[in-house]
């Protein structure tokens, strides 16, 4: 039954079929030691034969010996090579009958395989603690550098900080701040963690993994795993009516050919663009490269004497002022000179906004704009507490709504109480109306400046002649009218010759005083009775012409002539003459002197 292996050239026992590849020598020792047991090794060549069955060895009192733990490879994988024991391993005999099924054998070959491989994994994993404690002594060396012994803490560094606030290090150069950005995420805390711990580690990718069979070449259309929400896409009016029509047009163009030959230009352009930028670019590669040279700036040399301290030296006996010659005592003197100030012309003075004129109904919304916003004010302070919210407004109108029960219970009572609460509301109305209403004073100057229209940048002005100025009542009225009106200018009465108004102001107080002259004041009041006198006689006559009172000149100015409103008589035209020309206005009384009626002329 014995059989002979070719590899060892010895008779080999079950047991043994296990043993460490790495160490032949005590494999053979073992074997020469127990030759009495031994087993047949199946021939690969050889025909198989029925296997018999083995004997199952027991020792001295009858039992059968207990089953070693046969190791895996991932075992021998994660083991440590260095001070590894054999029965660590699991590379003792096996006993047989134990490690494998009754009447089964073990081929050696497949054994010594998988011992081999199971050698690479531990290895590799040899190599793995390797690198990490290469890694922790040269962390430990990096802090044993930077100023603290093995096994300590490092020692915190001194904070230096300049005058703005900005970190130093030793050297006193600042240590330049990179924002730091923290995240919150659990995937990018643990993300970040293992990225620290791969270069700490020095760990590089390996060419295995599913980044080996990545080809970034191919083109991989990627899909998000939500589909994206399609929303309306509304069609303009016309569009659909448009597209048919082109289509048409096609469809004729195509049938009467006059499409290949649109296609034939549009080809012919393509081909023009695409020579002309050839043509371009060619021309620009001909160009040789200007080479841009700085300008140098050619400097006069520096004088002895500067020009400003000429005048206040002496001049030395060549009759030159140079800088070691004296200075001129007598042209020092204790005044100062202020140059005057340029005006800079070239900086131009922003004009002023022009005032917004808003319509009637521009100012009406704006004024309910405006008092919504103050009533939604107070209505926010009474939310928050500010204010104390009004009582009800109860009037005769809601009583019962707003009171109920109550009114029906004691109707006079109430009643009168309403009737005090409205009186009570109106005379709080009017106090505050009061309250808001101006001074007398502030009132009269209020309507002065309204009236005369200061802010207007021109001024009106108006010439009358008048006929007569006789009728004290006529003379009354222009005087009290035109200091009514803040009106300036005179009246010159000059019986005999002529009398003549001029009046200057703003165009509201213009109006009115033409209006009081020509319409309102009755000129012919005197003539009244000598009218009725008149009205016997039959003749008929044609129309008198109204000359009573006539508008000569009205126009505008750009500054008044008078400070103010009066009444003058003279006696004659030089007095007269004298009297304008002292204000710079005698030109009115050329304009008097000149007039014709254009109606004498019909």
């Amino acid at each position: 039954l014995k059989s002979y292996d070719s590899r060892f050239g010895e008779t080999v026992r079950p047991g043994k079929a296990c043993a460490r590849p790495g160490n032949m020598a005590e494999e053979e020792a073992e074997v020469e030691e127990k030759p009495e047991v031994t087993e047949v090794v199946e021939d690969v060549d050889a025909p198989k034969e029925e296997p018999k069955p083995k004997r199952q060895r027991r020792n001295r009192w009858g039992q059968e010996p207990e089953a070693m733990p046969v190791p895996s490879a991932d075992d021998l994988a994660l083991a440590p090579l260095v001070g590894v024991d054999a029965s660590a391993l699991g590379l003792l005999p096996v006993q047989p009958g134990l490690g494998a099924p009754a009447g089964a054998s073990l081929d050696l070959s497949a054994a010594a395989q998988a011992a081999r491989e199971a050698l690479e994994k531990a290895k590799r994993a040899a190599m793995f603690q390797r690198q990490i404690q290469e890694q922790m002594a040269k962390i430990k060396g990096q802090g044993i550098g930077g100023g603290f012994m093995a096994g300590e803490a490092p020692k915190a560094r001194k904070l230096i900080l300049d005058e703005f606030g900005r970190e130093l290090d030793e050297d006193g150069q600042v240590v330049p701040m990179k924002p730091q950005v923290v995240s919150t995420l659990k995937v990018n805390i643990n993300r970040e963690k293992e990225a620290r711990l791969k270069k700490i580690l020095g760990l590089k990718k390996d060419g295995l993994g599913e980044s080996s069979f990545f080809d970034p070449t191919l083109k991989v259309k990627e899909q998000s795993g939500r589909m994206k929400r399609r929303s309306f896409r509304f069609i303009e009016e016309g569009e659909l009516v448009k597209k048919e029509a082109k289509m048409i047009k096609k469809v004729q163009e195509k049938a009467l050919g006059i499409d290949k030959k649109d296609e034939k230009k549009k080809k012919e352009e393509e081909q023009k663009k695409k020579d002309e930028k050839k043509k371009e670019e060619e021309e620009e590669k001909e160009q040789p490269v200007k080479k841009i040279e700085p300008k140098v700036l050619r400097k006069e040399p520096i004088p002895e004497v500067e020009w400003w301290d000429i005048p206040f030296l002496k001049e030395d006996q060549y009759g030159q002022k140079k800088a070691y010659t004296e200075v001129n005592v007598e042209k020092i003197t204790p005044y100062v000179e202020h140059p005057i100030p340029i005006k800079i012309t070239t900086e131009k003075e922003a004009p002023e906004a022009a005032m917004m004129h808003l319509t009637p109904k521009e100012r009406k919304k704006l004024r309910r704009l405006k008092r919504q916003e103050r009533t939604q004010e107070i209505r926010d302070k009474i939310k928050m507490g500010i204010l104390q919210p009004p009582p009800p407004k109860v009037k005769m109108a809601n009583l019962m709504r707003v009171l109920g029960d109550e009114a029906i219970a004691d109707p006079s009572t109430v009643e009168r109480k309403v009737r005090q609460q409205v009186e009570q509301r109106r005379k709080e109305h009017e106090q505050r109306n009061e309250a808001r209403r101006l001074p007398a004073e502030e009132r009269k100057q209020k309507k002065k400046q309204k009236w005369m229209a200061e802010t207007e940048p021109t001024t009106q002005v108006l010439v009358f002649k008048i006929k007569d100025l006789a009728n004290k009542k006529h003379l009354f009225k222009i005087d009290m009218n035109a200091q009514q009106f803040h009106l300036t200018g005179c009246c010159i009465a000059c019986p005999g010759v002529a009398n003549m108004v001029v009046v200057e102001g703003g165009p509201r107080a213009i109006k009115r005083y033409k209006k009081l002259m020509i319409r309102r004041i009755k000129w012919t009041e005197e003539q009244a009775d000598d009218d009725d006198d008149d009205e016997d006689q039959d003749e008929v006559t044609a129309p008198k012409l109204q000359d009573f009172c006539v508008l000569i000149w009205e126009g505008v100015v750009k500054q008044r002539s008078f400070k103010n409103w009066k009444v003058t008589h003279v006696r004659n035209e030089p007095e007269a003459r004298k009297l304008l020309n002292d204000r710079q206005a005698e030109h009115y009384w050329d304009m008097l002197a000149r007039y014709r009626d254009h109606r004498l002329d019909i």
